[in-house]
């Protein structure tokens, strides 16, 4: 039912995958668990039962949802529901049209309510701006200046959490950074990522540090610029490969650049370069724990000390782990000639390893 939901009802794609995949599925599972407990049961469901739907479908609110878009999902559940249906047809189906008489009123309801509590006109006028804006379809729209800084993020779950938590941890830190932002830039979402346009005058990185501040820890971004609203889509496709780089490649949470990571960048297109590279490393293979060890160092800025603690090992270890990569490489990580050219082999190994 979800999955025909993001292809049938457009506005649900602009939703976060934490709320596609997590809420929305949990919701769907209760509201059919609920209805068949009724259905098996001969009755109504009682008002205690229904005032989690009701408030589910008022979140759709502050996802900025229109309520059109809210209520379709509804008859197309109970158009996927029927497919299944195996007993009597003519039962069921009434009991269904009953449920929906008693849901879709009061979500609606619940949703105007919770619309009426928000700025909602103006964060649905903001949403679809920055959606068309990110398509390249032209606006018009008073006071909008030219250029835009393109920022794509991931909010990433507490590993401690179990999934269904953790995807309502997301969601929650979703609406807080919009809730935050909003007022200074647009915020739409792409998949199970942010995407920030960040006007002229504000600055990106201090919007970055904000999200940061909300999430309570470091999040990996990216931006690129675009100088007219022509230039947003490409700026916008830019800043996503930058922020899969700077993940696959495991580097620290920060925002980064195209110019953070010119070199990644370059090294990521494929070609013979590239694949000379890898092979540098192919005599560690089968020695994982050395393909760890020069991850670290290089990561590290070279810095032995650093670099054990990171791989929780001593310092002389790290140092006869160093030795024997030069011993099976021919490079000597500790030169610096030698530095770089290990650090972009490892670039490239890394790069070729992800995309297999």
């Amino acid at each position: 039912m979800i999955t025909r939901c993001a292809a049938e009802i457009p506005e649900y794609r602009l939703l976060p995958a934490s709320v596609l995949e997590g809420d929305l599925v949990a919701n769907a599972t209760a509201v059919f668990e609920l209805f068949l407990t009724t259905v098996a049961e001969g009755r109504r469901p009682t008002e205690v039962e229904l005032a989690l739907p009701i408030a589910w479908g008022a979140e759709r609110a502050r996802d900025g949802l229109p309520l059109e878009a809210v209520l379709k999902i509804y008859p197309l559940a109970a158009s996927v529901a029927w497919e299944q249906v195996t007993g009597d047809r003519a039962l069921l189906g009434a009991r269904m049209l009953d449920f929906l008489g008693e849901v879709m009123p009061r979500v609606a309801e619940a949703y105007l309510r919770e619309r009426d509590d928000l700025d909602w006109e103006q964060r649905e006028d903001r949403q679809n701006l920055a959606s068309s804006l990110l398509a390249g379809r032209p606006v018009r729209h008073r006071e909008l200046p030219a250029g835009f800084d393109v920022v794509v993020f991931h909010l990433p779950t507490p590993p401690t959490l179990p999934p269904e938590a953790g995807s309502r941890a997301a969601t929650d830190l979703f609406r807080a950074v919009r809730s935050d932002v909003d007022s200074q830039v647009l915020v739409t979402f792409k998949g199970d990522g942010g995407v920030l346009l960040v006007p002229d005058g504000v600055a990106a990185d201090a919007v970055a540090a904000r999200i940061d501040e909300i999430c309570g820890r470091r999040c990996t971004a990216a931006a690129a610029r675009a100088e007219t609203h022509a230039d947003i889509p490409a700026a916008h496709s830019e800043a996503v490969e930058v922020l899969e780089l700077a993940e696959n490649l495991r580097r620290p949470a920060r925002l980064y650049r195209l110019a953070d990571l010119a070199i990644e960048y370059q090294l990521a297109r494929p070609g013979p370069a590239r694949d000379a590279l890898a092979r540098v490393l192919a005599p560690l293979e089968d020695h994982p724990h050395l393909i760890d060890a020069l991850r670290a160092f290089v990561v590290s800025g070279y810095n032995r000390g650093e670099a054990a603690s990171a791989l929780s090992i001593h310092r002389n270890t790290l140092t006869y782990r160093l030795g024997r990569i030069q011993l099976l490489t021919g490079y000597d990580a500790t030169q610096a000639a030698d530095a770089r050219h290990l650090a972009a082999a490892m670039t490239a190994y890394d790069i070729i390893r992800q995309n297999v």
